[in-house]
């Protein structure tokens, strides 16, 4: 099925499933990076923090792959474009980006790049969605909450630490990771 045809929320999570790799394009060689086909966790972190961009749906259309936060956006041009009425989050737990869509009186919780969480929740209310996905988040965490950033745009061709600070508007998270991650070992 072509990206275009797509004609149900369903439909797209199947096409993104089948078409979208989770991982990114890196600026340094704009080459695919996938944690798995790495077997290097260290490296894939460093590359993720130093040489990530966020894709326009366009471009990750065109290269297949993905992080949350690209997915996240792809996501976003076509419910907008149907018509639905969406909702985007960042979320510092696990650095992680999704959105909740509302069809009839449902508010739909979609998710697309975690595995372990994949899928489509209708919940009754934005709160139960968000909710739901805290509950799903945290269930194996020591942690009581976590907290979540509601964000309508993305500055396009940004970093990681650009989109955390765009969407946060709060730069001691993206300090917190940059000092956790200078104990990495850079190029």
């Amino acid at each position: 099925m072509e990206f275009s045809k797509i004609k149900t929320p369903n439909e797209l999570y199947s096409y993104m499933g089948q078409h979208i790799k989770y991982g990114f394009i890196s600026l340094k060689d704009l080459k695919p990076y996938v944690r798995e086909q790495m077997n290097d966790d260290r490296l894939y972190e460093k590359l993720l923090f130093h040489t990530y961009y966020l894709q326009k749906p366009d471009e990750i259309l065109k290269s297949g792959y993905g992080i949350c936060y690209d997915q996240v956006e792809l996501e976003r041009y076509w419910f907008l474009k149907h018509g639905y009425q969406v909702w985007t989050y960042y979320t510092p737990y696990h650095n992680h980006a999704f959105l909740i869509y509302k069809d009839g009186p449902h508010y739909i919780l979609y998710e697309r790049s975690i595995k372990k969480y994949n899928g489509i929740y209708p919940l009754n209310s934005l709160e139960e969605a968000l909710d739901y996905y805290k509950k799903r988040q945290l269930q194996d965490s020591c942690l009581s909450d976590i907290s979540f950033y509601c964000y309508d745009e993305v500055p396009f061709g940004c970093s990681v630490y650009e989109f955390i600070d765009f969407v946060t508007k709060d730069k001691t998270i993206t300090q917190k990771l940059r000092e956790k991650n200078e104990k990495l070992d850079y190029f």
